[in-house]
């Protein structure tokens, strides 16, 4: 195993020594193309996010370092993402990753490397020196939010806690008590309304994209209505008002 000594740069994919040569080459492509797509996702329009690779001689290291036309916050935004994204990822979950689909692909692939079954090749990724266990969880966590297994017309609640652009508008919902989070697609035309809601608690309604559970994933939401606020509901004392006068 590696020690932060051996890395060589600040991004870098640790692979078992005992490969063979097809999977060290899936891993190879499957960490850069997510470095790739990643840096696409976060870098400012009309800025490519350039990258140069380097392979420690004698070791089972590939790593990479930003070229000198890569603005500098875009490379630290990428490390930041690629640290903070896989942990969310290895507990499972997949939205606050905050991935783009095209890098959930590569870390699939990726992560897909490193099953139990067959042929396993366990693997490490460094960011600034730091590791992150890369392991089949991530996987699985990926496949099992791509699968859908039917839709309906409803309702979901929660509070309205990101807003994000990748290819379409988009909301996360989450409602901490039943550790549930859901990803809202929303109408350019309700834009308006997802900045007057962001941070509260809100019910939306549209078409719920369900697993096999029961478990909503997704909504393509129709409307949007503000829930009150708990200061905004009666106290107890309020409550035990009515209750005597009824």
């Amino acid at each position: 195993m590696a020690t932060p000594e051996d890395i060589p740069t600040d991004l870098a994919l640790e692979i078992d020594a005992n490969v063979t040569p097809e999977q060290f080459m899936a891993a190879a492509r499957a960490f850069f193309g997510s470095v790739e797509e990643i840096g696409r996702s976060i870098a400012p329009e009309g800025i490519v996010p350039k990258w140069r690779v380097q392979v420690k001689e004698g070791s089972n290291l590939l790593a990479v370092e930003p070229m000198e036309a890569t603005p500098p916050a875009v490379v630290q935004a990428v490390y930041t993402r690629l640290d903070e994204g896989v942990r969310q990822l290895a507990e499972g979950n997949l939205q606050a990753s905050r991935f783009p689909e095209s890098a959930l692909k590569h870390l699939k692939a990726l992560s897909d490397l490193t099953e139990p079954r067959g042929h396993p090749v366990p693997m490490r990724l460094w960011v600034r020196r730091k590791p992150v266990q890369v392991n089949n969880e991530i996987a699985r966590v990926i496949r099992e939010d791509w699968r859908a297994d039917y839709k309906d017309f409803g309702t979901v609640e929660g509070r309205l806690t990101a807003i994000q652009e990748q290819g379409t508008l988009q909301l996360l919902l989450k409602d901490e008590w039943l550790k549930l989070t859901v990803r809202c697609y929303v109408p350019e035309e309700k834009l308006p309304e997802v900045f007057a809601a962001f941070r509260r608690r809100v019910e939306v309604s549209g078409i719920i994209h369900y697993r096999r559970n029961g478990t909503p994933i997704s909504v393509e939401v129709e409307a949007i209505e503000v829930l009150p606020d708990d200061s905004e509901l009666p106290s107890a004392k309020d409550v035990r008002g009515l209750l005597r006068a009824g």
